[in-house]
């Protein structure tokens, strides 16, 4: 009798997109609010949608200075949009890209470390790109980020690669593919052969 776990990394393996697609959408919902919190933990909050709003609106560098739109609902709604594309999207890269590049057994350990790998690849990337195309202003003060945001202090550098893991987390608990000889399986609960990756 095969186990839940077995039955998923089975149907994953059959539904590639699919599950990519709801495993983007759920890691990086999850990443989004729990970065909100981390006040919490005594580490500064994370807001990706309202940043993603600045970018939107042509105005990252005016962060928090009074240039450009400065409607927070506005900024947050449309910077949501094109932040869980984003994470949709480097889902679907892991899933038909980075996933078979990663030289490690698609065992379920194997999968969950592929993932964090990824999710480490993407907070260097943040960290060291994507959040230096911003300006921040502090009163009369204008500062970017820095390398490593080295301007901001350490606490920021944790909390990026926190998120970034809490996305890697979630992303290789959806998307854990069993090895092909293992897929006959799920046909006990999808009879009906898998359709161009759907």
């Amino acid at each position: 009798m095969r186990t839940m776990v077995e039955r998923w990394r089975a149907y994953v393996a059959r539904h590639p997109m699919r599950v990519a697609l709801v495993g983007g959408f759920v890691a990086t919902h999850v990443a989004t609010n729990t970065g909100m919190w981390y006040h919490g933990i005594g580490l500064p909050d994370l807001n990706f949608n309202l940043l993603n709003g600045y970018l939107v609106f042509g105005n990252a560098a005016n962060v928090f200075g009074t240039e450009g739109m400065q409607d927070q609902t506005i900024l947050t709604l449309f910077g949501m949009v094109v932040h869980y594309a984003m994470g949709i999207s480097f889902a679907l890269i892991f899933a038909f890209g980075i996933h078979a590049m990663i030289p490690i057994a698609n065992t379920l350990v194997g999968n969950f470390t592929k993932a964090i790998i990824w999710s480490l690849i993407l907070a260097t990337l943040s960290v060291t790109w994507w959040i230096n195309l911003f300006t921040f202003h502090f009163g009369d003060v204008q500062v970017t980020a820095g390398l490593f945001m080295s301007n901001f202090g350490i606490e920021w550098v944790i909390a990026v690669y926190l998120w970034h893991l809490v996305y890697g987390l979630h992303l290789g608990a959806f998307f854990n593919p069993a090895p092909v000889a293992d897929t006959d399986v799920e046909a006990e609960l999808d009879p009906q052969p898998a359709t161009a990756g759907m």
